[in-house]
């Protein structure tokens, strides 16, 4: 794979690109993949990275700040409570209430507390659109949300799809970054932290097996559907697969989603200015 630092990409556009940020749409970055493989640790080298080039990208912000679950739960509300007003999120809201439910999830807590982190991501991405000449890098984003409800679903037909809510939300500003690798590679390294804030850490030896195979499958259906459903002019979003190696240090993954995710912009760039104006 060929990589580019950043002043090789720079080096390449007009001389009146270099004192301001470039003319791109792209205003997330969000992370999906199998648990423990290093969607937190790499968003973070990643918004590091970016920040050294704000001139050209834009104000780079990372989506969460540290919080206890009170804190947590009292910002979330603060950022669904008035999109309430806003019909098309009521819409929204509905659709992935009615997808969550009609999947079978394993509980009726389960299903709760899906629709409410679901819909508070939905609701944060459209509040954050309003913001101008940013990039909000997510760790844990729209497509994480919709694996955490595939997870645990039993299967069942819904008459909603998630890539329809998805695209109804708009992916046309977002760098989805796919952290592909080994389900040995993440599952050794999910045990590891050993602080079983995931399901795949507190499920049982009968069902780890079972669990994981679902989690890599769910990740690869996704990442090919997203593909496919991204194939046309009105739903023209960015799909960057990265490749995490049993060896790679979580700096060398950055520097490949760092590579990714200027290409992506660079290339809007070049849409939304072709004249380099």
């Amino acid at each position: 794979m060929t990589t580019h630092t950043h002043d090789d990409l720079a080096a390449g556009l007009p001389p009146s690109v270099e004192p301001r940020a470039l003319q791109t749409d792209i205003r997330f970055v969000e992370f999906f993949g199998l648990p423990g493989i290093g969607k937190t640790t790499v968003s973070t080298l990643l918004a590091n990275g970016l920040r050294r080039y704000e001139p050209l990208v834009g104000d780079v912000r990372s989506a969460w700040e540290t919080r206890n679950f009170i804190g947590r739960q009292i910002y979330r509300i603060g950022i669904v409570a008035p999109r309430f007003k806003d019909r098309e999120f009521r819409s929204l809201f509905a659709r992935i209430a009615r997808f969550v439910i009609e999947s079978g999830q394993s509980s009726i807590v389960d299903a709760a507390r899906v629709i409410w982190n679901l819909s508070f991501l939905v609701a944060y991405v459209q509040s954050e659109r309003q913001e101008k000449n940013t990039v909000t890098i997510m760790d844990q984003g729209l497509l994480q949300g919709f694996l955490s409800i595939l997870l645990e679903s039993r299967r069942r037909a819904t008459s909603e799809k998630w890539l329809d809510i998805l695209l109804a939300v708009g992916v046309h500003d977002i760098v989805f970054v796919h952290l592909r690798g080994e389900v040995g590679v993440a599952r050794n390294r999910l045990l590891k932290r050993g602080d079983r804030s995931s399901r795949m850490q507190r499920a049982s030896p009968d069902r780890d097996f079972d669990l994981w195979s679902t989690a890599d499958r769910a990740c690869r259906e996704i990442a090919a559907d997203l593909e496919a459903g991204m194939g046309t002019e009105d739903h023209a979003g960015v799909l960057a697969p990265v490749v995490v190696e049993r060896f790679a240090s979580p700096v060398d993954v950055a520097e490949k989603v760092h590579d990714a995710v200027l290409l992506a912009c660079l290339e809007r760039h070049r849409l939304c200015d072709p004249a380099g104006q």
